[in-house]
């Protein structure tokens, strides 16, 4: 890249979509940097098992013939201050940045007989826990500027990681999730069991945490011990369950620290771990069918997994939780309620609602 003035965020973004490029805007819980990391070629490379691995990784809920997760190579990897000059070979235009997955909208009868087959299957024995989701759509303001969006949600969200990624195949997506699912750096690899949500006031400040809530991070901490225990032999170092905030919403957290495992092994941990208690259920196979052939919306890439590998010396997934895709004319915000015996299908409405606030909340901030 021959050096002359920085190209801005926007310009890139519009550039690299006007030619199908993929590309990744990151910027990490607690840093106020954005990072890019991007293609010069269209075709993003399929996950292969290799420490070789570097780029950004884009994961869905579960693959299937029409999805597949994704490495966008880190042809470019610099912040959003020293963008290089757009000159590398140009590509056929596209017609749309709109990828053809479609979630459908549930009504608030149909969320609610989900939530009790769930209940049902629960009072069988066939699960103990399973994550319903929903996605909530909103009519797409005509002055929708998707960088713009992603710089206001980096703002309000400093303790979040924030994404907004692109793909030929796949669309736009844009999100700010509370919840790693797998860190390896230099201190060895950490994640989290992220399970529990209550609205962020005063009042539940120092409210206890319900049965409920305490039930669904004793399911999701207890699988990730036992994930952990077929990759490696060491103990863990524990702390928590803490309360967090993320938002408008508190979450109930306990984070566990591997100091022994080699390396290389972070994709038999990640296989072993993906999905988590937090967004399928208990048993994983059992729910993860149940989801499929019950949920009304594709949740494609919607509580999968994305995040950099080996750039800034440091593999950093994150559960793809509180994102939304950017469609022709909507915003499709996807949300999900962890189910167990003890909800009540109303709130589990209300909580998804809720939710869906935490990237809706930010679309009057960036307003023109």
């Amino acid at each position: 890249m021959p050096k002359s003035k920085a190209t801005s965020l926007l310009q890139f973004f519009d550039y690299c979509v006007q030619n199908n490029l993929p590309f990744a805007f990151y910027q990490m819980p607690e840093s106020g940097v954005i990072k890019v990391v991007a293609q010069k070629h269209n075709a993003t490379t399929k996950i292969e098992k290799s420490s070789l691995l570097k780029g950004f990784l884009f994961a869905p809920f579960q693959e299937g013939k029409n999805l597949t997760s994704l490495l966008i190579s880190s042809d470019i990897f610099t912040t959003s201050g020293k963008l290089p000059v757009l000159n590398f070979a140009s590509h056929e235009t596209s017609t749309s940045v709109y990828q053809k997955l479609k979630p459908k909208e549930a009504t608030k009868e149909q969320f609610v007989v989900y939530v009790k087959s769930i209940q049902a299957g629960i009072k069988k024995g066939t699960f103990k826990k399973v994550v319903a989701a929903r996605v909530v759509k909103k009519k797409k303001p005509k002055t929708f500027d998707a960088v713009a969006f992603f710089e206001a949600l980096c703002k309000k969200y400093p303790n979040a990681f924030k994404s907004l990624v692109y793909t030929p195949q796949y669309g736009l997506w844009i999100g700010a999730t509370p919840e790693i699912l797998l860190s390896v750096d230099s201190h060895g690899f950490k994640t989290y069991s992220l399970a529990g949500t209550k609205a962020n006031t005063i009042k539940n400040a120092s409210a206890d945490w319900g049965k409920k809530e305490q039930e669904e991070q004793k399911i999701v901490s207890q699988y990730i011990t036992g994930a952990f225990k077929k990759v490696t032999n060491s103990k863990p170092e524990i702390k928590g369950p803490e309360t967090i905030a993320a938002g408008n919403l508190l979450h109930l957290r306990t984070t566990f620290t591997y100091n022994s495992i080699d390396k290389d092994k972070w994709q038999d941990v990640v296989a072993e771990l993906h999905p988590t208690p937090a967004v399928a259920g208990l048993p994983k196979a059992a729910s993860i069918r149940f989801i499929q052939s019950h949920e009304i919306a594709n949740r494609g890439f919607y509580s999968g997994y994305l995040g950099p590998v080996n750039l800034d010396n440091q593999i950093a997934l994150f559960v793809n939780l509180r994102c939304m895709q950017v469609l022709k004319n909507k915003l499709a915000v996807h949300v999900g309620c962890g189910i167990t015996a003890g909800s009540e299908p109303e709130d589990e409405w209300k909580e998804s609602k809720m939710k869906s606030e935490t990237l809706l909340s930010v679309l009057k901030l960036h307003k023109k």
